[in-house]
């Protein structure tokens, strides 16, 4: 009678445990298709593929040497940071940061005239940010340099 209870009690839990995963899976899976449409909604294939061409646009004004190499920097970053590359894990990383109910938010959010220009501002505002950071840090990079010597001067007089 005890081994009876024992395996009753071992497939109560293995069905409440199957049932619990599968409950899990399934909202997965409902968060993943629902960021799927906030991408579609967001253009964030469109939006990838203008950033890289800002991104490379910014770095060869910097580096005109650079500019025969553009095509082929294209191809290389089309390849690894390009949307068809990244968008299954960045659908798992929105996932895992936004409940469902979020994502659905974030949908309606840009389904509106003002998520619309934030969508299509979105590259814009990214390299004109990464540009600014890249002048701040060559305007500066001397300081960063003593930093640097002093700290290795420090760690060198400890020993």
């Amino acid at each position: 009678m005890k081994k009876i209870s024992s395996i009753m009690t071992i497939l109560s839990l293995s069905l409440v445990f199957t049932f619990l995963t599968t409950n899990v899976r399934a909202e997965d899976d409902a968060k993943i298709r629902a960021t799927y449409e906030l991408f579609k909604v967001m253009k964030l294939a469109d939006t990838f593929g203008q950033t890289i061409t800002k991104i490379l646009d910014v770095q060869i004004k910097q580096r005109p040497s650079m500019a025969p190499f553009k095509n082929v920097m294209k191809k290389f970053f089309d390849k690894y940071m390009g949307w068809e590359s990244l968008k299954t894990d960045m659908a798992k990383i929105y996932a895992s940061k936004f409940t469902l109910d979020e994502i659905n938010k974030l949908k309606a959010f840009y389904q509106t005239p003002l998520g619309v220009k934030m969508a299509r501002l979105m590259p814009e505002l990214g390299a004109e940010g990464a540009a600014l950071a890249q002048r701040r840090m060559q305007a500066n990079v001397g300081e960063l340099t003593k930093m640097i010597a002093a700290e290795a001067a420090r760690l060198k007089g400890k020993k």
